[in-house]
């Protein structure tokens, strides 16, 4: 099973790291808009495992993709969050989404995300924002993220190996905020988004299939 490797970057300004980005000949391939949905049995057996099980629906001007993705409980690292990823793309996400409620899975959570992906060489550069955040994530080999990280001076940030969920839940307790699994963006920053990204006003939701 492949081995995905990555490490998170808080509190980066967007525009400073576009600037050293474009400066070290990487190159941006693109924003979309992401809905996504973690599923699980009804015994949550895969959440106690600390599997992840999801179904993504990533929307750009261009096209949709929808994307099934299972990944393996974390392996325990100081310096980076390692485990297994089997992804595979899907044709028909409302299709698939139907299949794996015939199956007994039931979605237990939803977050929403817009990606700015950028090529480093082998590296992938991910400008995130989230409902909570704006957050830089690396994803590559090891070697070659320490690497980018030095050359973009995102060793100066906070590091986190940290989940965005286990990110999301200490946001909430910082905020005083009542725990809850799923975070999505308002109305109001949803349409600014989409029309920002000239996407269709309505997100193509797959909940209540």
């Amino acid at each position: 099973m492949p081995l995905e490797t990555e490490r998170k970057y808080l509190d980066v300004e967007f525009a400073d790291l576009r600037m050293r980005l474009s400066a070290h000949g990487a190159v941006c391939e693109g924003t979309h808009f992401e809905e996504n949905f973690l599923f699980d049995a009804s015994s949550h057996s895969l959440a106690h495992k600390g599997c992840v099980f999801r179904l993504r629906v990533q929307e750009c001007r261009e096209n949709t993709q929808c994307r099934l993705t299972f990944k393996s409980a974390a392996e325990d690292s100081a310096d980076y969050k390692i485990r297994e990823e089997l992804e595979t793309k899907v044709g028909d996400g409302a299709a698939m989404y139907g299949i794996l409620r015939k199956l007994g899975y039931s979605v237990v959570a939803r977050y929403e995300k817009i990606r700015e992906v950028w090529r480093m060489g082998s590296v992938e550069v991910s400008l995130d924002t989230v409902p909570f955040a704006e957050i830089v994530e690396l994803e590559g080999r090891a070697g070659d993220i320490l690497a980018a990280e030095q050359c973009l001076h995102l060793d100066k940030a906070e590091i986190s190996t940290k989940s965005y969920h286990e990110l999301h839940q200490a946001w909430l307790v910082q905020h005083n905020r009542p725990q809850q699994l799923s975070f999505v963006f308002s109305e109001q920053q949803r349409s600014f988004w989409r029309k920002k990204l000239d996407l269709p006003e309505k997100a193509l939701c797959l909940h209540g299939f």
